[in-house]
């Protein structure tokens, strides 16, 4: 299979697979589809190598208990939006970034430590970059959906059930410490790799990286994903709108989004508007039913803008290409 060929529907299986358990043994996605681990495992480097998918540490539900999140959209000189993409892509904390349309050429999302932090990024970041006429940032306070919980739903119900990973047991909150900060930057570069692999690169032995690991990802400060290239996304469009929805309603509302299949991303913001919400629609007609169903659940509901993504340059920390294809790695600052 060469770089610009599409993926195979046996590889959108895996990948369906992945998504569901991001970790999951080799055998365990074999069995599943009826091949053998080892032919998984090569199917998957492959595409790894390729840059077709990845999988990648990702804020959990209960990221924001000790971290901090927000969106920023920003205008920009016409002729200086390729540099100030280039730019942004270098920042670690800007974790996604879009070229979108709308009243606004760019959209994307940041993620920091601590408060002070992220006032220092939203603060000292913009003035030396290059060509932003205006810019406009809304703190996430609430998560109702998050990109890990996407599904393609490529895989029939019955094998999607045999991939699903079982709970790990509960954990209580603590403070994330720098091995931590160092287990997850090794998982942005290979998000399946051994525990002995991470162990070696952060100077811990295999039991205390699976330990770390487990225990974050049981605590729900961070998830796992796969994400993949514009190719296996099977003509999916990614849209987002940002609403402003009465508070009494504002609850129900992001539920409602969260609760849709191709729902992305449903978050409560502070700012001008309470509700981003990105949806993936195969056709950009779709997006009118939503907002019908919008006005019903919660008259007085405002749409405040409404994007469709034109190319996203870098996507949860990978730096993407013109096929949406991973080049590079720019780990996100998480924790610290």
């Amino acid at each position: 299979m060469n770089e610009s060929a599409m993926i195979s529907e046996l590889d959108l299986e895996i990948v369906n697979a992945l998504q569901i358990n991001p970790r999951a043994e080799w055998s365990r996605v074999a069995d599943a589809l009826g091949l053998s681990g080892p032919t998984v495992a090569r199917r998957w480097n492959t595409l790894a190598e390729q840059g077709q998918a990845w999988i990648t540490p990702s804020p959990g539900q209960r990221y924001l208990n000790t971290g901090w999140s927000a969106f920023i959209h920003l205008s920009s000189t016409p002729g200086e939006s390729e540099d100030l993409l280039e730019r942004l892509c270098a920042e670690p904390s800007f974790a996604t970034v879009s070229l979108v349309t709308g009243s606004h050429d760019i959209f994307m999302d940041c993620f920091a430590s601590s408060h002070a932090e992220l006032m220092d990024i939203v603060t000292g970041t913009f003035p030396r970059l290059p060509g932003i006429t205006h810019r406009e940032v809304v703190f996430v306070t609430k998560l109702y959906r998050q990109a890990s919980e996407w599904r393609s739903g490529t895989l029939e119900p019955a094998r999607a059930r045999l991939v699903s990973a079982e709970p790990l047991p509960e954990q209580a909150g603590y403070s994330p410490d720098h091995l931590d900060a160092s287990l997850l930057e090794e998982l942005a570069k290979n998000g399946r790799a051994t525990w002995a692999e991470l162990g070696a690169a952060c100077g811990v032995s295999p039991q205390t990286a699976r330990r770390r690991v487990e225990r974050f990802l049981a605590a729900g400060y961070i998830s796992l994903r796969c994400d993949t290239s514009t190719s296996a996304q099977q003509g999916l469009r990614e849209v987002t709108l940002v609403l402003n929805v009465p508070a009494h309603f504002v609850d129900d509302v992001g539920r409602y989004f969260a609760a849709l299949p191709n729902c992305r991303l449903s978050a409560q913001v502070l700012g001008a508007q309470n509700l981003v919400v990105t949806l993936w629609v195969r056709d950009y007609l779709e997006v009118q039913a939503y907002e019908r169903e919008l006005a019903e659940r919660a008259p007085g509901s405002a749409v405040m803008s409404r994007q469709a993504v034109v190319r996203t340059y870098k996507r949860l920390g990978h730096v993407l290409d013109e096929s949406g294809r991973s080049r590079k790695v720019v780990p996100l600052p998480l924790w610290k």
